[in-house]
């Protein structure tokens, strides 16, 4: 709902304000944080888990393997709790000051490039320093959110978090209406994201008689960070092979490629990337409900559920990739946008390989609902091949360079290494069941997209 709102509210506004440098620059700088980011999400997931063992009593807070007897009465592990609470804040630390290194070293790349000869150098620069320093304190203090979830107060976080969401997109929405400029509307959005910290902060303080706060905040347990480290380091090279790849790529495209197709192409990523998140919605929606069928070893339940769910998210990508190629045009012409939308047939191109991308990420997830990482080096090597394409072809064929580079090597080496191994997981053939519904919606993409350049040409 929020992405939804953010596309039929922002964007528009900032289509229609923003230059095609300011709009540019605006979806580069959500590119820049991409490693700390992955990095930060991955330690997230795996101490969000830990702080639910300790809380359910556990001293050990390894990944389980195998049946656990029952600790302290099933009461909270304040000690193991600790540990890995100050762990986490040590980690997070160090995990923002790298992040800023990276980031600046990009942004010196990616931004001289587009901003040569434009008149408001300064401010674009210090929109960039603001969004670096709250990415900063964000990341340090991100333990917070991670502890909530790891006590179980998942509801009470999303919650609030979706709300101050809206609220970012509100004020967004008024600064751009009043004629804000980009360092502007970064100054109001990010202040919501600083309250956004201090909320947390503030329900850490109210649960568990808001003992979590008057734990050590900053404390290195080497024993934890060893438990911790296997789905940690696995997890983040596997993302950064699907996620890093496509971000890395895009930050050196800017770097040579001309204004006017760099602020297209960033925009084209930007509305897939939400299409893709709207379209996982059946798919994350039931997770735990997978993980609980494969720890039970219900097989036959589990695969149906998973046919069926893939099968309604790919669906919606698919539709809303279509949808997209025959209306964004129209509408940013409609609407005055200071940029153009990129060309139909590279949109569904794009589109076509982003859905193979996609089919081979959600076979490989029937092995990561049980805490399983596949295929983790292949795409880590992707990503690599995908940077170094992006330099060896510049700006030689436009912007087909970002995208070929941003999903075909990923494809070819990954190749379909997810597909047997979820075949194998939910005991069934590997050209069966699923393989089938996609290469029907696959071929019913392709049909329809042939329609769409033929009748629009």
């Amino acid at each position: 709902m929020v992405q939804s709102l953010s596309l039929f509210a922002v964007t528009p506004l900032l289509l229609t304000r923003f230059d095609e440098t300011e709009i540019t620059a605006w979806y580069l700088f959500a590119s820049l944080n991409f490693f700390g980011t992955t990095l930060s999400q991955r330690l997230g997931l795996t101490f969000s888990r830990m702080f639910s063992f300790a809380m359910g009593g556990a001293s050990n807070l390894a990944p389980i393997k195998g049946k656990r007897v029952q600790e302290n009465g099933g009461q909270p592990n304040w000690i193991a709790f600790e540990r890995a609470y100050g762990t986490i804040g040590s980690l997070n630390l160090g995990i923002s000051w790298v992040n800023v290194l990276i980031a600046l070293a990009m942004g010196l790349y990616g931004l001289n490039n587009i901003l040569e000869g434009y008149d408001a150098v300064r401010r674009i620069w210090m929109a960039f320093g603001v969004m670096q320093l709250i990415a900063f304190f964000v990341f340090i203090f991100q333990r917070y959110q991670i502890a909530l979830r790891g006590m179980n107060y998942v509801a009470l976080s999303n919650r609030w978090q979706m709300l101050f969401s809206i609220l970012s997109i509100c004020v967004g929405c008024v600064a751009l209406y009043l004629g804000a400029d980009i360092l502007i509307l970064v100054v109001v959005m990010q202040s919501i994201v600083i309250l956004g910290l201090l909320r947390d902060r503030f329900f850490l303080g109210r649960v568990e008689g808001g003992r979590v706060l008057k734990l050590k905040a900053y404390a290195f347990d080497r024993e934890v960070f060893v438990w911790a480290w296997p789905p940690v380091w696995k997890g983040f090279v596997a993302q950064f092979g699907v996620v890093g790849g496509a971000q890395l790529t895009t930050v050196l495209y800017a770097g040579v490629g001309t204004k006017a197709d760099v602020a297209s192409y960033l925009f084209a990523t930007r509305m897939m990337a939400m299409l893709h998140e709207v379209g996982q919605a059946p798919m994350s929606s039931v997770q735990p409900l997978m993980s609980k069928l494969r720890a039970a070893g219900d097989i036959p339940t589990l695969r149906s559920l998973f046919r069926k769910r893939m099968g309604i998210s790919l669906s919606l990508i698919a539709l809303g990739i279509l949808a997209s190629g025959l209306l964004l045009p129209f509408l940013m012409a409609y609407i005055g946008s200071s940029i153009a939308f990129i060309p139909l047939e590279l949109w569904l191109l794009f589109g076509g390989l982003s859905l193979v991308v996609r089919f081979n990420s959600y076979c490989g997830g029937v092995a990561a609902v049980g805490d399983e990482i596949i295929c983790y080096w292949q795409s880590a090597i992707a990503a690599i091949f995908a940077s170094i394409s992006m330099l060896l072809i510049g700006n030689q064929v436009g912007m087909l360079a970002p995208i070929i580079a941003s999903t075909v090597p990923l494809i070819l080496l990954v190749n379909v290494g997810p597909l047997r191994v979820g075949a194998r997981l939910l005991e069934q053939r590997a050209f069966e069941g699923q393989t089938i519904d996609f290469c029907g919606i696959l071929i019913a993409f392709v049909c329809c997209s042939t329609i769409l350049l033929v009748l629009l040409h």
